[in-house]
């Protein structure tokens, strides 16, 4: 049997993109990270902690979103030349030294924050007396929710989908859940699946209650939260732990799982806190209108400076800036459809480059939208007519005409949407692995060997494994 070791993954140290010291939880300094959760504050830095490593670049910030993820979805022409450091990641290379190098890092980065976030919950239990009314609850729910979400992409990437031959029962990953020196054992794909939906069942449970972003949004006054309570729109609050298990769901596809994912999908949809942006709300001068759709978001202050101005700038002193040339900017957003706003806002014209402009006004990445969830209700639909009313009002809000669904259409018209949607935000690869699609994203020419672009190859250092 083979164990994985992921220990040996923990950074001694954490920052946020302040420069912030946060906390260190390596063995050697277990009494600081007792001091830290001593106090309901110490929790709570905890995971302010967590978020801020999330969305730096080498992780939210960047490489799983807008640079490596939408590389391997083949939006760019210009990665597959030297003029950036992703022309073996546009080929799928990964035995080339820099890729070894970035996906690694994403490993250990991602179980680096899964390690910290076992650090709390490991704790949270005991100290449970400390926290004011619906703290424990919520530190905990949102701790459980966010450990789920980075397992979940780390099985995205590294794992067979079980859409894939025998992909359900493949050795997998490891699902860490707990701070120790023990060894994991890796687990099947749909085992790290279960895992992570039992994760966000536990989630949903701790904060439907007392969250103001949750089923009793109604009774909070929603402008006004201060402390603990503020700024829950964009955290794991109780409807992005929903709309993560809808995804979840659909991914693992086992008996009952569409009907689920479609139940939670319109759950977040009929909240109502994450509406659709219509053209009013685009007609301003205010880019960021996109915004309300979030239902969890991240904040990166140094996305403008490390990642805009360095990847969607063009000038004689820029030479990494990633573009989407003609031909590919036509196969995700045809002519005849020229009036999506989503062309119109999330991409400019700079001489011959397209360059995706949609965080050249906003500091804030989305990684769970309502919009998505209208992709999933109208994929798991129980009926066809209601996947075409979901369709539709998507269609609607995008400035579209309608289209009509049918059982033919249905998969191709899905991931023609998913490469408008989510330019920029690392998801389109997802979707062809989780529909096992044996083509590149959006160009459509075949792999000869599909497993082996999907499936990223297990870390080769720092990684222990034992018969």
């Amino acid at each position: 049997m083979k164990k994985i070791l992921i220990l040996g993954y923990i950074l001694p140290l954490l920052t946020l993109s302040s420069c912030e010291s946060w906390f260190d939880i390596s063995p050697k300094s277990e009494l600081k990270a007792d001091d830290l959760f001593e106090t309901s504050q110490g929790f709570r830095d905890a995971l302010i902690g967590c978020y801020g490593t999330m969305a730096t670049k080498d992780l939210y910030g960047g490489q799983l979103t807008m640079t490596y993820m939408d590389v391997l979805g083949q939006y760019y022409s210009t990665a597959g030349t030297a003029l950036n450091n992703f022309e073996n990641a546009y080929t799928y290379n990964y035995s080339e030294t820099k890729e070894e190098t970035r996906k690694d890092n994403i490993w250990k980065n991602e179980y680096n924050i899964i390690a910290n976030l076992n650090s709390l919950l490991d704790r949270i239990d005991d100290q449970k007396g400390i926290f004011a009314t619906g703290e424990y609850e919520l530190f905990k729910g949102e701790a459980l929710g966010l450990r789920a979400y980075i397992h979940l992409d780390l099985l995205r990437l590294f794992a067979a989908s079980p859409a894939m031959e025998n992909g359900r029962n493949r050795k997998a990953i490891a699902y860490v859940d707990r701070y120790t020196n023990e060894l994991f054992e890796r687990l099947t794909t749909e085992g790290v699946l279960n895992r992570i939906v039992g994760d966000l069942e536990a989630a949903r449970t701790l904060l439907a209650p007392i969250d103001p972003y949750g089923p009793q949004h109604a009774t909070f006054d929603l402008e006004n939260l201060t402390g603990v309570w503020k700024g829950r729109e964009y955290r794991m609050n109780y409807y992005a732990v929903t709309a993560l298990l809808a995804r979840t769901l659909l991914y693992r596809n086992a008996e009952g799982d569409q009907t689920k994912a479609y139940n939670y999908a319109v759950e977040v949809i009929n909240s109502t806190l994450f509406p659709l942006v219509s053209g009013a709300d685009l007609s301003s001068q205010d880019k960021n209108g996109f915004i309300q759709e979030n239902v969890f978001s991240l904040e990166y202050r140094g996305l403008k400076d490390e990642m805009v101005d360095k990847y969607f700038y063009v000038s004689n002193a820029n030479s990494y800036f990633l573009s989407i040339n003609k031909s590919t900017l036509g196969k995700i957003f045809p002519t005849s459809l020229s009036m999506d706003y989503r062309q119109q806002w999330w991409v400019e014209n700079s001489g011959s480059y397209n360059l995706i402009a949609k965080y050249s006004y906003s500091e804030r990445i989305p990684l769970l939208k309502v919009s998505e969830m209208f992709l999933i209700a109208t994929e798991t639909a129980p009926t066809l007519g209601d996947a075409n009313d979901y369709f539709y009002q998507l269609q609607y809000h995008r400035g579209l005409p309608e289209t009509e669904l049918t059982a033919e259409n249905l998969q191709e018209t899905l991931l023609a949407e998913y490469a408008k949607e989510f330019l920029g935000e690392g998801q389109l690869f997802y979707a062809y692995k989780r529909m096992a699609i044996q083509k590149k994203p959006i160009l459509k020419t075949a792999l000869s060997d599909y497993e082996s672009v999907y499936i990223l190859p297990l870390p080769t250092e720092n990684t222990y494994f034992i018969d």
